[in-house]
């Protein structure tokens, strides 16, 4: 996926690595995270099969090496976006340890729950962020993903809040660490 990531981030313009990395943090870091230790290596990968060349530049007295997509990389990157979409695999481990909240106090399910509704509204504030800045240049599409990440951030907060709100009043709440189970 990476390697799709970088060609189709070139598809824009010519970019060094720090570039890519840079546009991907306020873009595409919702759906698709990138660390620098995999996208130079990537870079390298994708250089060394033809799909993009370099060349290096000295800008203000500074080495800088720039990407640029071949014609062959735009083929590829093309013929990928047409491709069947493969099946959809969700995969979200608060769900796992909820599944077996059974076996957690209920003051340690509340900190879990809580703990990660933080993370969401850190995670929405960061999407935010690049609605008020990056995110004013983007195209239709771009903005529409964008407008996912948020939506999807505020559902999950919704919906985490709402289950600790159910927890808290419920009569039937699950059976907790050190509690007898019904039968």
């Amino acid at each position: 996926m990476l390697d799709y990531l970088i060609l189709g981030s070139l598809t824009i313009h010519e970019m060094s690595g720090y570039e890519i990395k840079k546009l991907m943090s306020n873009s595409t870091a919702f759906f698709s995270n990138v660390s620098d230790g995999s996208l130079y290596p990537a870079l390298k990968r994708c250089e060394e099969s033809g799909l993009i060349r370099s060349k290096e530049l000295v800008e203000n007295g500074r080495y800088k090496k720039v990407y640029e997509i071949t014609p062959e990389g735009r083929q590829v990157f093309l013929d990928w976006l047409e491709q069947p979409l493969k099946p959809f695999k969700f995969r979200y481990e608060i769900l796992i340890r909820l599944f077996f909240a059974r076996n957690l106090t209920q003051d340690k399910l509340f900190q879990i729950i809580d703990q990660h509704i933080q993370q969401l509204e850190d995670l929405k504030q960061s999407l935010e962020n690049i609605a008020a800045g990056p995110a004013k240049y983007a195209d239709t599409c771009q903005k529409a993903t964008l407008r996912f990440g948020l939506d999807f951030y505020q559902y999950l907060i919704d919906w985490f809040s709402n289950l600790e709100s159910q927890l808290k009043g419920s009569e039937n709440k699950p059976a907790l660490a050190n509690q007898p189970e019904n039968q």
